[in-house]
């Protein structure tokens, strides 16, 4: 087969919609960075500031994310870390992913609940002699945004500039700010200059267009290879969760495109395998999208002959329907008089012998 004479004549696929891959990426980051090592190369190559030079792997200690107080709309953030700096003051790092297409410009008011409303907590939960001592001090709350959408991230990232006025004030108005890691402004050179899982995720997340992230996907394969067992498994597991959420959950898909990892000599073989399974399964979708619209047909059709008084053979006879999805329709209906066609084909649509 001439793969690539194959790849060229393959009708155009459209992009990936924002949001498409959202959820398999969620997994990704969040296995990697849940790793000490992984978390603290994210720190010095993507936050770089100095402080994170001072630390260790040893140092960092992932918590459970229920010590951190929820923001104000009672959520979560994603991942907290507990460090010590010199003389054995404790510090927290905490993370918010913002993986989706939209900027959040609350990110900031989030952030300050999340922080206050743990110093709180840990004040208040001090014995009151400790805390009223001359050397008492709170731990310092390190928030991260790491932002991953195609457009850049344009909401204000301290508080003092989401206050009216805020400026005037210098440094007597409360103000906090937040380390944005936006992935839409850093450069695919920088990322892959160094190999870990989380660069390589860090790199395919980058494309959204179909045979960009089929070629991105065969890059970090060649690159996977230094790599120990334990990190290829996890890379491989990530990959398949994007390849299953643009193909569907299909394992034998998954596999056939990825057996084609292993064959660095033929890369275009690898794309085509990626590129054929995104046309197989909006063939696929079409198929279903006319099942469903011309099982919609039918109930509307149906609908209309039942209130004229037909019965249920009679109207299998005249439109040339097996009666038994006749009788389905005729009893959703009567079953459901206030329903429209929609509502009653969702219900039956599910059921089996309704769908073809």
């Amino acid at each position: 087969m001439d793969v690539r004479k194959e790849l060229q004549n393959l009708p155009d696929v459209p992009d990936l919609q924002e949001g498409e891959v959202g959820k398999p990426h969620d997994k990704g980051y969040r296995k990697s960075l849940s790793n000490p090592k992984e978390f603290l190369h994210f720190l010095r190559k993507y936050v770089r500031a100095d402080w994170t030079e001072k630390l260790e792997v040893s140092d960092l200690s992932l918590c459970d994310t229920k010590m951190l107080e929820k923001d104000y709309e009672g959520r979560e953030a994603d991942l907290i870390y507990k460090a010590p700096l010199p003389e054995h003051r404790d510090i927290f790092i905490f993370i918010l992913q913002e993986l989706q297409s939209t900027v959040d410009y609350t990110m900031i008011f989030r952030v300050v609940m999340y922080v206050v409303n743990t110093l709180l907590k840990h004040f208040l939960n001090t014995p009151k002699s400790e805390r009223e001592k001359a050397g008492f001090r709170l731990p310092a709350m390190v928030p991260i945004v790491f932002y991953n959408g195609q457009d850049s991230w344009t909401a204000k990232k301290s508080l003092k500039e989401y206050q009216n006025c805020g400026d005037l004030f210098g440094d007597h108005i409360l103000n906090l700010e937040y380390y944005l890691i936006d992935l839409s402004k850093i450069e695919e050179d920088y990322i892959l200059s160094t190999n870990t899982v989380l660069d390589n995720i860090m790199y395919c997340d980058k494309f959204r267009k179909r045979m960009e992230l089929a070629e991105a996907i065969r890059t970090t394969y060649k690159r996977i290879e230094s790599l120990g067992a334990q990190e290829k498994e996890e890379f491989q597991n990530w990959v398949k969760y994007i390849l299953a959420s643009i193909c569907g959950d299909r394992e034998t898909v998954m596999e056939e495109i990825l057996s084609w990892s292993g064959k660095g000599e033929d890369d275009m073989a690898f794309k085509y395998n990626i590129i054929k399974a995104f046309e197989d399964e909006r063939a696929e979708g079409r198929a279903e999208g006319e099942a469903i619209g011309e099982l919609q047909k039918v109930i509307s059709l149906v609908r209309k002959k039942v209130s004229r008084g037909m019965s249920a053979k009679e109207i299998a006879d005249i439109l040339e329907e097996d009666i038994n999805l006749i009788l389905q329709i005729c009893n959703a209906l009567k079953s459901h008089p206030d329903w429209n066609d929609e509502q009653i084909r969702e219900l039956l649509y599910h059921e089996p012998n309704c769908a073809g």
